[in-house]
């Protein structure tokens, strides 16, 4: 619908004709009687037979009659029928995120529903035998897990929502269950770490077991190890341990993936150059 979508008035004053006080200057003032003009206030609809606003603070009153000192012109503080917004008008085009103002433009122009892209739900797997929950008191030989975390927050800025599994040792059929519940329940899964050619690397088996696997090695460094690979419309990416790598890889890998599945750019950041201190 138009916003507004009736013609209204912009200020409280009187409403007329315009036409009616033409001649009114500093030293001939037109005077009006009260059936010239009818009172209104901000917002209020337009009278019958009136195309103009007087703002109140220009009434000067004399008896029931109104002094004007100044000619009104036609449809002056009048909010007109579609001022804001035209029927038919677009207010927003595809893929663009909806702000606090673009709401209020929506409901001034009538829209109660829009389609909007869901976020998609991207399932972290964290794997190793090494590998234990944060805590203050690690062992010799264990590795505080907080790849999910980064991965988590580096999710959640491009506009995702992270779901991160319970870290899963290094057996293969609990890595594959894991991966498979994965897959069921979210839209892209990321499995960190097992993704080389150790002995008990298993990455590369569960995404076979799931799906398919379209590479693993890419030509990237440090992250070669990476596994590229797919269960029906669901990517599923394998990415190192290493935090560096993994990060790396999610930025080359798998940002222009989430771009796709929620419409948004994410390479459109700032940037800055700078100085290497050292080589």
């Amino acid at each position: 619908i138009c916003a507004p979508h009736y013609n209204g008035s912009a200020m409280d004053g009187i409403a007329l004709m315009a036409s009616v006080t033409f001649g009114a200057t500093e030293t001939t003032p037109v005077r009006l009687c009260n059936t010239d003009f009818i009172q209104v206030d901000t917002g209020d609809p337009m009278p019958e037979n009136t195309d103009a606003v007087v703002m109140i603070e220009d009434v000067v009153r004399d008896g029931d009659d109104v002094l004007l000192y100044g000619a009104a012109v036609p449809w002056q503080h009048v909010r007109q029928i579609g001022e804001d917004i035209c029927a038919g008008d677009m207010i927003l085009p595809s893929y663009t995120e909806i702000t606090p103002a673009a709401l209020g433009a929506m409901l001034a122009g009538g829209v109660l529903t829009v389609k909007v892209v869901k976020p998609p739900v991207i399932g972290i797997i964290p794997t190793g035998d090494e590998i234990v929950s944060p805590c203050t008191d690690p062992k010799p030989g264990d590795i505080i897990e907080f790849n999910s975390t980064i991965f988590s927050g580096i999710f959640k800025n491009w506009g995702a929502i992270p779901k991160t599994y319970p870290i899963v040792k290094d057996i293969k059929e609990d890595i594959i269950a894991t991966m498979e519940k994965a897959v069921s329940e979210c839209d892209a899964v990321i499995i960190n770490a097992g993704s080389s050619a150790g002995r008990d690397d298993y990455s590369c088996l569960a995404v076979k077991t799931v799906g398919e696997v379209l590479y693993h090695g890419i030509a990237i460094k440090p992250g070669k190890p990476a596994i590229l690979g797919y269960a029906g419309p669901k990517p599923i990416l394998g990415v190192p341990g290493y935090p560096v790598s993994g990060i790396i890889v999610l930025e080359e890998i798998m940002k222009p993936v989430v771009e796709c599945m929620t419409g948004r750019n994410l390479h459109d950041v700032p940037q800055v150059t700078a100085t290497l201190s050292r080589v």
